[in-house]
């Protein structure tokens, strides 16, 4: 078989994207012995039988994500209080044992996958525990391992939200893995990624201290206000959790709004789209806006049953405000079914949220201006369906086929999508021979991030062997029907060629990047006082690179 490795062209410092694709189901490893494991008695004794994993099945599970498979694990440990998992941190860190920080396990670039055989990977799941509401004083304080759909429930009674309220994978993404990968979609439109929202942070460092950042770390302060002396919680974003392990994290709280109303949009070719995507950002008026490409316009109608379709519209007549609109709603998709964008190339869809008519009026008469100069009002289904149902089973990790499915995405400036854009065509033409043979297909999904960024996130999709990781996450009636396919070693070997070309192409350009882990090139032509002023912070907060080694390219 040829290495998937061998494919990869060098990015310009030389490094290469850090993934081993996952090609075949992974074998299940041996377990390592754990009764004769002295590291692991002393782990059990501190965390408890149960929340120490050595069986082939966890350690395989988990030593995956979307689309790779890293080393093989020694254990994962599920600690049930943050004081335990700084306990047990420090205790691996002091026997010289790599760790790797998981949270909800929706990442694709590699970030909790270990590099090296043997370390022990911290899944903080079991710390799911909302553990402040404070609508006095508007911030919330959870633990790493709450979902972003648990915490949004918890907020509902009293009538609040966190600005950036969750990825479209919430129902399985959590706070503490959407911090450190840094996370946009609901509420990004409006207040930009999960970072943004944060007030504190509570951190394990590698010799297992506790740290606490903002103004929740003075003295008997509440975790209220970010920027009390330098910015602390934001060195933790988006580190992959190289720098530590969150434990919990402080959000700054915004009143719901009672009224949420979708519009929708056709656009002729992409220009179109980027230029009505962008007037609406610059506006700052929309809660949320996102577009979609051709093919991905009609993968996504094409997936799910009668079962799905009645769950979501169920969903819909539940948001509305009423029986009568709540009827109305449910009756005009159903109308439109799933042929609303049959002669639309290009759509946008967004998102507004307001206090009462006048204001929903007015946002949707501004929505409505901006976009007008490019586009057509189209059927506001999917706006509609995706803001009623916002966290949806995760059934999107494969594609309509059941193909393999792996996103790579970069952030840009509106002035450089067109030039990006035509280099992308470029790449895709140079390499079409190729796709056509292994059957790789690629579609884009767009966003805007605040009024300023373009987030431009390209699926690939091949026939490829599924791997527990899918089975695992993907509900029972969606793993049954979707086809399984062979091995494609040639296969996978050219998505994993394409994906490296894609991120130097995005580098070039610019391009900034969320959930960097162990894929895009954060050190590539990085300003080189910065560059040694985040590894002096490495090195203080982790001195023998033991947690999270090769995140970051630290």
């Amino acid at each position: 078989m040829v290495g998937a490795s061998d494919f990869r062209p060098a990015l310009k410092d030389g490094t290469r994207p850090m993934t081993q694709p996952l090609q075949t189901p992974i074998d299940v490893p041996a377990a390592p012995g754990p009764a004769d494991d002295p590291l692991i008695r002393d782990l059990r004794r501190l965390l408890g039988e149960d929340a120490v994993l050595t069986d082939g099945e966890a350690l395989a599970f988990h030593g995956q994500d979307v689309y790779a498979a890293g080393a093989s694990l020694r254990a994962v440990v599920r600690p049930a209080s943050r004081p335990a998992l700084a306990q047990a941190l420090g205790m691996l860190t002091a026997a010289g044992v790599a760790v790797v920080p998981r949270g909800g396990g929706m990442s694709y670039s590699g970030g909790y996958l270990a590099p090296t055989a043997g370390a022990v990977l911290v899944d903080t799941g079991a710390l799911d525990q909302v553990i402040e509401i404070n609508p006095h004083d508007m911030y919330v304080v959870a633990e790493a391992g709450v979902t972003w759909a648990a915490l949004d429930a918890a907020l509902a009674p009293h009538g609040l939200r966190t600005p950036f309220w969750g990825p479209f994978s919430g129902i399985r993404a959590t706070v503490g893995g959407s911090i450190s990968q840094n996370a946009v979609t609901y509420g990004t439109g409006l207040y930009g990624t999960a970072v943004d929202s944060l007030v504190g942070l509570e951190v394990a460092l590698a010799d297992g201290r506790l740290i606490r950042t903002g103004s929740w770390g003075h003295g008997t302060a509440a975790p209220f206000f970010r920027h009390f002396g330098p910015d602390l919680t934001g060195l933790f974003g988006g580190d992959a959790g190289a720098l530590g392990i969150k434990t919990a994290a402080a959000f700054r709280l915004v009143k719901r709004r009672s009224i949420t109303t979708g519009l929708s949009f056709g656009f002729q070719d992409f220009q179109g789209l980027l230029g009505g995507m962008a007037a609406v950002a610059r506006e700052g008026i929309a809660s949320e806006g996102f577009g979609l490409d051709p093919f991905l316009q009609n993968q996504r109608l094409g997936m799910g049953d009668l079962k799905s379709d009645l769950k979501m519209l169920l969903a819909v007549g539940k948001a509305g405000r009423g029986p009568v609109e709540a009827l109305w709603q449910m009756a005009k998709i159903a109308v439109a079914g799933r042929g609303f964008l049959k002669d639309v190339n290009y759509s946008a869809h967004y998102t507004v949220d307001a206090a009462d008519r006048d204001e929903e009026r007015s946002l949707l008469r501004r929505v409505r201006a901006a976009v007008a100069p490019f586009g057509r009002e189209i059927e506001n289904s999917m706006p509609t369906v995706v803001r009623a149902y916002p966290f949806p089973p995760l059934n999107h990790i494969l594609g309509p086929k059941g193909e393999r499915w792996v996103p790579v995405h970069g952030i840009l400036p509106f002035s450089r999508v067109g030039d990006f854009r035509t280099a992308l065509e470029g790449l895709y033409a140079a390499r079409a021979e190729a796709m056509t043979r292994h059957k790789v297909l690629v579609a884009a999904m767009f966003s805007t991030v605040s009024t300023n960024a373009f987030l431009y996130e390209i699926a690939i999709y091949w026939e490829e062997a599924r791997a527990a990781f899918h089975d695992r996450m993907l509900e029972p009636s969606a793993a049954a029907s979707l086809a399984r396919y062979p091995a494609n070693p040639e296969g996978t070997a050219l998505v994993e060629a394409l994906k490296a070309d894609i991120v130097d192409l995005f580098h070039r350009h610019g391009a900034a990047h969320l959930q960097v882990g162990r894929l895009y090139p954060l050190a590539a032509d990085r300003d080189p006082a910065a560059d040694e002023l985040l590894r002096s912070v490495k090195r203080w907060a982790d001195p023998a690179g033991l947690v999270n080694p090769g995140a970051l390219g630290l």
